[in-house]
């Protein structure tokens, strides 16, 4: 374990002292992670902040999605997305525990800014936002089902409302054309009976 004098360290020549870089990472995790352990997690890569003297700016959700390719036998992941200041040693205990994480497919660092005052940059991290930041998201091909079976029930009742139509406007027609008909029989009988003898 480092001494509280060598944690947060940037470890370059170049850095201003009292500063630290700013970084963001994306972690991918395994769609079938409950919120519990997502949380649990959360909470154990927030002591690697505290510890080695970074400071967390912002966790949030990126919710379930569906991979470009099958990473680690999963087709989807929970994207969760981190945005942090401190050093370079920070950095790579930070990345060793997600690698240790059996929940964690991937994840990606960047570095963002560097001479970061860290007074500047406040933290929007509370209790809300970790809850929001664990919540797994919808399952993409349930939201893909549930749009599909959406889709199909308005054709349904568009075609339904088509046949009614269509037979409202069927049954005006022979009502019509029944009218006519009646009417014609009618003249013709008129016709026909001016002519008889009385």
């Amino acid at each position: 374990m480092p001494t509280a004098l060598e944690t947060g360290v940037v470890n370059s020549q170049a850095s201003r002292i009292g500063t630290q870089r700013e970084y963001e990472s994306v972690i991918i995790i395994k769609p079938d992670t409950p919120k519990p352990e997502i949380l649990q997690l959360i909470t154990r890569m927030q002591g690697v902040f505290s510890e080695w003297g970074g400071k967390l700016i912002k966790v949030d959700s990126w919710g379930m999605r569906v991979l470009a390719y099958p990473v680690k036998k999963n087709r989807k992941g929970i994207y969760l997305y981190w945005r942090y200041l401190g050093g370079s040693d920070m950095v790579a205990e930070f990345e060793r525990l997600l690698g240790l994480a059996s929940d964690v497919v991937r994840y990606y660092t960047t570095r963002i800014d560097e001479d970061v005052d860290p007074e500047a940059r406040p933290s929007e991290i509370t209790d809300e936002l970790l809850d929001a930041a664990a919540e797994p998201g919808p399952d993409p091909d349930e939201l893909r089902r549930q749009a599909e079976e959406e889709a199909a029930r308005l054709a349904a009742e568009e075609a339904a409302r088509r046949a009614e139509e269509e037979a409202a406007a069927a049954a005006a027609a022979a009502a019509a054309a029944a009218a006519n008909a009646a009417s014609e029989g009618a003249s013709s009988e008129a016709t026909s009976g001016e002519g008889a003898p009385q």
